[in-house]
């Protein structure tokens, strides 16, 4: 019992400096980020040497602690942790950096941190968004058709795109995988488009429908500057089409 009185005394008197309140004997909570810092500092240079000053006290703590320079050593060889709820919005988010393979010229392909660098372009009755889960990963580039589709889609399709920096007359492999929600003769398909020229299409129900399934092109870079588009063609209302980890290497 003896023990528990000690720590719980000593928890009262760290309370003293770094809490914004007085709080129970049984917990001591750093909850106010101000005076935790200002307590902080004081604590820093005041244990370094042996003190027997009674003034020069935070001002906030000497109501709490009095002018006893025992309870000043102990509250702040007892200081708490600051709550991660308070001092989460003074952290710097981390910058998302997603696994790419190496050499990989597609940035974002999992689409791991949001949209950007790619550009999604909807039309009448379409919408895109970034959903969760992807194919094994956290998420994926989803298209939703959401009505009729729009008369002049087949001319000015629903997209996503991104440009790449290639080497032009080098060999690449394109690989990237598809969803569709269901196999119909309305559910429509995916084109690749490297440069607005197409090169790849993968229909509702070439791979079947229900999971992610793998597509590969295999094409040589015509310029330095490849832009890598993906339409979005399908005449089912309520279509549900995502593409995820796409990637964009040498051959060799």
């Amino acid at each position: 019992m003896a023990k528990i009185l000690t720590v719980s005394r000593a928890v009262i008197l760290a309370c003293c400096l770094f809490a914004g309140d007085i709080v129970s004997a049984t917990a001591c909570n750093a909850d106010n980020p101000a005076a935790y810092s200002a307590a902080a500092a004081f604590c820093a240079t005041y244990t370094t040497t042996v003190n027997t000053q009674t003034t020069g006290f935070p001002t906030r703590a000497s109501s709490a602690c009095g002018t006893a320079t025992a309870r000043y050593s102990s509250a702040c060889s007892c200081k708490p942790t600051l709550s991660s709820t308070l001092t989460s919005s003074a952290t710097p988010t981390p910058t998302c950096q997603p696994s790419r393979p190496a050499n990989d010229a597609v940035s974002n392909g999992g689409f791991e941190c949001g949209l950007a660098p790619w550009v999604a372009k909807d039309i009448l009755n379409t919408q895109h968004s970034i959903t969760s889960p992807g194919d094994a990963s956290g998420f994926a580039y989803q298209f939703n058709q959401l009505g009729p589709q729009d008369p002049d889609a087949g001319l000015n399709p629903a997209a996503v795109y991104q440009d790449l920096m290639l080497v032009s007359g080098v060999s690449y492999n394109l690989r990237f995988r598809t969803f569709f929600d269901k196999c119909t003769t309305d559910e429509g398909f995916v084109g690749v488009m490297l440069n607005r020229s197409p090169v790849y299409t993968v229909d509702a129900c070439d791979k079947g429908a229900g999971a992610f399934k793998d597509n590969l092109v295999q094409f040589v870079a015509t310029s330095d500057q490849t832009e890598l588009r993906f339409d979005f063609i399908t005449r089912e209302d309520d279509a549900v089409i995502k593409i995820d980890n796409v990637s964009v290497v040498p051959q060799h």
